[in-house]
């Protein structure tokens, strides 16, 4: 694995060797990386019903656990489907981080998606974000 002025290069390959190491019942699985990338993670499909997420940096790798734990609290919740934790590995295969597998949501972003309702999309976020506040806060963070 190499580094670039600290930053991790994580690639498919890196991806293809954590899997294989740690969830070899997977390691067949074509590994894709997704073409629109968050900045604390880098997002990886694996197969078609999956994504891999590895924290970009340190400072991010608390996220992991914290998704683990919140993501299905928030499914019980929300009117929307969630990316549901299946997985989480440990550092390995020179990557240094905790990594989560996470069920794949297909979809596109606003920006790209094509034929959108914004009305609707403006009273289904309200709804989402009603279901969210109504939410349970005890086993959630602080």
């Amino acid at each position: 694995m190499r580094r670039l002025n600290g930053v991790i290069d994580m690639t498919a390959d890196l991806v293809r060797a954590l899997v294989a190491e740690q969830f070899p019942d997977w390691s067949g699985l074509p590994v894709t990386p997704v073409a629109r990338q968050g900045w604390d993670n880098r997002t990886f499909r694996l197969g078609n019903h999956l994504a891999v997420r590895l924290p970009s940096a340190e400072g991010y790798v608390a996220g992991i656990a914290k998704e683990d734990r919140c993501l299905p609290v928030l499914a019980a919740h929300l009117p929307v489907p969630v990316p549901a934790p299946i997985a989480t590995g440990q550092p390995g295969a020179g990557y240094p981080f905790p990594w989560s597998v996470r069920r794949w949501l297909p979809g596109d972003t606003v920006e790209v998606a094509r034929d959108v309702d914004r009305t609707v999309l403006a009273q289904d976020l309200g709804a989402v974000l009603s279901a969210l506040r109504a939410t349970p806060p005890r086993q959630g963070p602080a």
